[in-house]
């Protein structure tokens, strides 16, 4: 399916069903409605008031439109800008390499994604279940994220993250920093091991390129990231804590 292009910076969403709709009856003049309703997971009767503009498209509507129409992510976050839904991404906050030092420890992220879950406790023992970790490990890196002023309660009296999200230089490589990266390696391993495929996603593509343009798929994969990221952060109601881990490395010598 050829992916809906737009000029503008947001996607009035029954416009978008129109042309998108119109598009395909060109193509083929038998092309139906209730077919359209269908290729998007939607009623014909909830598409058909979309369209008369008697009724809004829902969230949920929106995210199999984005889907089903292969909206690219700025589309898509420009439709979910015009439905009323907030921008997907935001720029995380520079974390210093001391800091990250102390907490380089995989589940310290971990627990601070756990926190984004409805029924999160700031408890070691239920930290230590949900992440398989000792109450001790637990506990000690409760302490640190507390001391390091990383979490805080709010008016709520409920314990999360104090910036929305972190990031560190890429630009740095410190033992700290490899040894993260390692340990997500290993939970990846132990994921391709032991979780059934439809839980996991492990997929690589080997090809050819020019090594000095590295730097400029180094700054793609992280776009796309965050892009991901927060966009799938902010669509549903989060159950469950995933780590997103992309890989790019050389595996011949350089032909000069």
């Amino acid at each position: 399916m050829e992916p809906v292009k737009s000029q503008t910076s947001r996607l009035e969403p029954r416009q978008l069903l129109k042309e998108e709709l119109e598009r395909r009856s060109e193509k083929n003049p038998r092309y139906s409605q209730r077919a359209f309703a269908r290729s998007l997971g939607m009623s014909h009767t909830v598409l058909s008031l979309v369209l008369s503009g008697k009724r809004p498209l829902s969230k949920k509507a929106a995210i199999s439109v984005a889907a089903q129409l292969a909206l690219s992510p700025t589309e898509a976050q420009a439709l979910f800008s015009s439905n009323g839904t907030t921008a997907f991404v935001s720029e995380p906050s520079p974390m210093d390499l001391d800091t990250f030092a102390v907490i380089a420890e995989w589940y310290h992220f971990a627990i601070l994604s756990l926190l984004e879950l409805p029924n999160a406790r700031l408890e070691a023992q239920w930290i230590a279940r949900q992440l398989n970790l000792s109450p001790l490990e637990a506990g000690l890196a409760i302490d640190r994220l507390i001391r390091l002023g990383i979490i805080a309660q709010n008016k709520d009296g409920r314990w999360r993250q104090t910036k929305e999200s972190f990031r560190l230089d890429p630009r740095h490589s410190t033992t700290a920093t490899r040894r993260f990266q390692l340990q997500l390696i290993q939970k990846a391993v132990e994921s391709l091991e032991n979780e059934p495929l439809e839980k996991r996603d492990h997929t690589s593509t080997t090809f050819a390129m020019d090594p000095a343009l590295l730097p400029y798929a180094k700054a793609r994969i992280q776009t796309f990231r965050r892009e991901l990221t927060s966009e799938l952060e902010q669509l549903g109601t989060p159950r469950q804590v995933f780590n997103l881990t992309v890989q790019l490395f050389a595996s011949s010598k350089e032909n000069s």
